[in-house]
């Protein structure tokens, strides 16, 4: 037996523990090797191309750079314009690869925590179990459902969570082990996470927390060191009035004014989902709080973590404060923030309560290895469970819907969007690509807000045509956005003057005016206004024109039809245009007496819906007009078991055989007379 093995010490258990010899290296090596097969699954199953929500518009401010949507993320911007510059790939490649890489670094970071817990609370824990129980941990919320999609996409909760976990990590060492210098540490990290996402505010009752208990050891200079370092982080922020003031074509908010810049960073227009719900909303979002973490760690994670959390009440009480406060905070934030995305918002939560289980697991040799084993083997089980549902590495519904509404766009149209998730991956076509620049995009909501018609009206001719009547409203909508006093009659008559000055001027001009598709208040806006389909979008335009014959098959939806049945709530929004319009453009044809082609609508709507009745019915309906009696009778009985309860399909095939017969005896006395 080699003499590092203690005497009476087997060779199998032996061989089992040399495997762990190596880590003597350094117990952060494993945290690395882990984080790093977490990274590398982001990567093997990250989206190839733009998402939904705010995929589009981030990679397009990182690219360019630019200003991104409130509260700006200028820390995420500055790091993603260097991922885009030093790999070379195209803009949302390259960020959503810094996602991968970010949600590695978190892995990393929590990996990092739960060993700083162990080796603080269970000192006299084997170092192999500490390794088994710190990687089970990271890697339970690295594999997590929400964890995973926010690493293979473009957003900010990856970088988020990195930042804000390494923040903690030092808060806690310092709390801990009592080193001044990891108090500044945490305090300029925390201070940078602010430039990432304002989700680091639910750290801060923690924080406060750590800082009153360690009290004693910290003196009024060190409190003012560490609030200096935090305020040099967070001036991360004067990226956005500076680069704002050069004027980038992605600015939103142009934040270049103390009044623009303090309604961005807070948040200003988001108010309106706060604190709006009533206490059965506030009860239902409890549940959806839980049911999302449940189903995103395959139920194992989440019980594991609440009995860690329990069990750690009993080993280290003001531990399990400190990740309790941090978990109620998030609860607390996100039941009064009634956004559809709040997913990522309950991964803080998440975290603390496996945190608990490092609180609380350590204790005992083999108890603690039994533990470690299950805690890691419940993490693999929860990252082959969630790797089918999270692979997005073909992924490609937004950018396929965007294309189909700058495709068969009219030449220099006017499009007026009312979804963002339209909007944005359009927009970042446009720019990026250099696709259907011609089309002049205008978001709906977005020009509720001056800073947004300006930009339009110093980065395209389609809007100067109508200035006068947009400087009118941005002049009046000012009065709203400082808070000034201004009669809603007026505001409301410059709003519905502005639209259809646009639309007057760019018609009279030859550019045709259209939307995606007219519903809701944008609706009401044309509500007398002749208009007709034209590819995804509903146009203002006689309808007595010509029609031009646009073939179903143009449309792209490879996609949608791969997703089917499949599709998130949020999906789902994003495709709805595709029936609407389909569905309005074979009432034009069957209005006009294209009813041919009306059919090949109704086809491809029974490829995007094959259980809807409706358009199986319609399509046998203009058979029958057409006399195509068997056509018709084919379709009935293809779609039979889709037919409403108490249908009588013999009736209706009787029919279709008497008309079959009638037909085919006038035919037959034709042939004789003649």
């Amino acid at each position: 037996m080699p003499e590092q093995f203690p005497k009476g010490f087997g060779l199998r258990k032996g061989l089992f523990y040399g495997i762990f010899d190596f880590m003597k290296l350094s117990k952060w090596t494993f945290g690395a090797l882990f984080a790093g097969f977490a990274t590398a699954l982001y990567i093997l199953t990250m989206m190839p191309t733009v998402g939904l929500i705010d995929s589009g518009e981030l990679a397009l401010a990182c690219a360019e750079p630019g200003i991104a949507h409130p509260t700006g993320y200028p820390l995420y911007t500055i790091l993603g314009r260097l991922f885009v510059m030093f790999t070379g790939a195209e803009a949302v490649v390259a960020t959503n690869l810094f996602s991968a890489v970010a949600g590695g670094a978190a892995v990393f970071a929590l990996f990092m925590i739960a060993m700083l817990i162990l080796d603080v609370f269970h000192s006299k824990t084997r170092d192999l179990v500490k390794i088994l129980l710190a990687s089970g941990i990271a890697l339970l919320f690295g594999f997590s459902a929400t964890m995973w999609e926010v690493s293979t996409e473009t957003e900010v909760y990856a970088l988020e969570m990195a930042m804000d976990f390494a923040a903690l990590f030092f808060l806690l060492r310092w709390w801990l082990k009592k080193d001044f210098r990891d108090l500044l540490c945490a305090s300029f990290i925390f201070g940078l996470a602010f430039g990432v996402h304002m989700l680091t505010v639910l750290f801060a009752p923690a924080a406060l927390f750590i800082l009153f208990d360690g009290r004693k050891n910290l003196n009024l200079k060190q409190l003012a060191t560490a609030s200096v370092l935090f305020a040099v982080g967070l001036s991360v922020y004067l990226y956005l009035p500076i680069r704002a003031g050069l004027s980038p074509y992605s600015n939103f908010g142009d934040p270049s004014s103390w009044g623009r810049f303090w309604r961005h960073v807070s948040g200003w227009q988001y108010r309106v989902w706060m604190f709006d719900r009533s206490g059965q909303e506030l009860v239902s979002a409890v549940v959806d709080f839980f049911v999302v973490m449940l189903n995103g760690t395959a139920w194992i994670g989440l019980i594991l973590g609440l009995i860690g959390f329990f069990a750690a009440l009993f080993v280290n009480r003001k531990a399990a404060l400190v990740f309790g406060l941090i978990a109620l905070s998030t609860l607390l934030y996100s039941l009064n923030y009634s956004i559809p995305d709040i997913a990522p918002y309950y991964l803080p939560a998440l975290a603390c309560f496996l945190l608990c289980i490092a609180v609380s697991g350590g204790t005992g040799r083999r108890f603690g290895f039994l533990i470690g084993v299950i805690v890691l083997t419940s993490a693999l089980t929860v990252g082959f469970v969630n790797y089918f549902r999270s692979d997005r590495s073909n992924y490609y519904l937004a950018e396929e819907t965007a294309t189909n509404i700058l495709a068969l766009a009219p030449q220099n149209s006017v499009v007026y969007l009312n979804n963002w998730d339209w909007y944005a991956p359009a927009k970042y076509l446009q720019r990026t690509r250099g696709y259907r620049r011609d089309v002049f995009l205008l978001d709906y909501e977005l020009m509720r807000r001056s800073w947004y018609l300006e930009q339009a009206l110093a980065n395209d001719y389609h809007a100067e045509l109508a200035g006068e009547a947009i400087r009118a409203f941005i002049e009046n909508v000012k009065f709203f956005e400082t808070g000034a006093t201004i009669d809603p009659a007026i505001l409301e008559g410059k709003w519905r003057e502005m639209h259809t000055q646009i639309a007057l001027a760019n018609l009279r001009s030859g550019n045709p005016v259209l939307g995606t598709p007219f519903a809701g208040e944008l609706a009401e806006i044309w509500k007398t206004a002749p208009k007709r389909p034209v590819g995804m979008l509903m146009q203002i335009a006689d309808t007595l024109a010509s029609v031009k014959y646009i073939p179903p098959g143009l449309y792209e939806i490879d996609e949608l039809l791969r997703l089917q049945g499949g599709m998130s709530s949020r999906e789902i929004a994003l495709v709805a245009p595709y029936n609407l319009i389909m569905t309005r453009r074979a009432e034009f044809l069957y209005a006009r007496g294209y009813l041919d082609i009306a059919v090949e609508y109704l086809k491809r709507l029974t490829e995007m819906n094959p259980e809807n009745y409706r358009y199986y019915q319609n399509i046998a309906v203009i058979r029958i007009e057409q006399e195509q009696y068997e056509k018709a009778l084919e379709v009935f009985r293809k779609a039979e078991h889709l037919m409403p309860f108490g249908s009588k399909p013999e009736m209706i095939y009787f029919d279709l055989e008497r008309r079959i017969a009638q037909r085919d005896s006038l035919l037959n006395q034709e042939l004789e007379d003649d």
